[in-house]
């Protein structure tokens, strides 16, 4: 088990501007090893290396192939391609542009509506330090802007309708499974430094 810690909401590696990584090693590929299995676990459709508390500029994103609920589907079924991506740099965007939920890792079971481009084109290297691109659309286009965002100490919030923060609440007699809390910054913030006070304890 390679699985890492994920800071949470208040670290003040989250609000770092990530350094650009210099040489891809073995450290580099362990460290992004843990972060793929961590993602999984969790699980998660992205993860950037300052959530694991490291400052780099290095991500991991998979693509989510269904979201059909349902369609009765295997693991390996819904999800496609991952990546691991070291200093990515969004080279082009859309104009036109896709608002939906999102979530994070680092915040966990809050959301809200973001608006974000709804292609972006993606340039970075592998763990191999070879170049890569990618041309994205959808949700994936979502992630890697997610992702990206994390690298400049950025956080879906910043970008969020403030009016639609809610908390993802348990509820078996939602068809979901799940229902929306409303909430506010305040209430989040208050809670998120409630939620590192007590880790801080173990």
């Amino acid at each position: 088990m390679n699985e890492l810690k994920i800071f949470h909401y208040g670290d003040p590696v989250l609000r770092k501007k990530a350094k650009k990584v210099k040489q891809v090693d073995d450290d580099l590929r362990q460290l992004m090893a843990g972060m793929v299995e961590t993602m999984v676990e969790e699980p998660g459709v992205g993860l950037a290396a300052p959530q694991v508390g490291v400052s780099l500029r290095a991500i991991c994103v998979r693509e989510l192939l269904s979201r059909d609920e349902d369609e009765e589907k295997d693991e390996d079924d819904v999800w496609g391609q991952t990546w691991c991506l070291i200093n990515p740099v969004i080279t082009k965007r859309s104009k036109d542009t896709q608002t939906g939920n999102e979530g994070c890792l680092s915040l966990p079971t809050l959301l809200a509506m973001v608006e974000r481009a709804s292609a972006v084109v993606v340039k970075a290297h592998d763990l191999e330090g070879n170049e890569v691109v990618i041309e994205a659309s959808g949700l994936l286009a979502r992630a890697l802007q997610h992702e990206i965002d994390h690298l400049q100490g950025i956080l879906f919030i910043d970008r969020c309708d403030k009016d639609t923060l809610a908390w993802m609440v348990p509820d078996e007699e939602d068809e979901r499974g799940y229902r929306l809390d409303p909430t506010t910054m305040e209430e989040a913030v208050e809670r998120f430094d409630r939620l590192r006070q007590r880790e801080s304890k173990q």
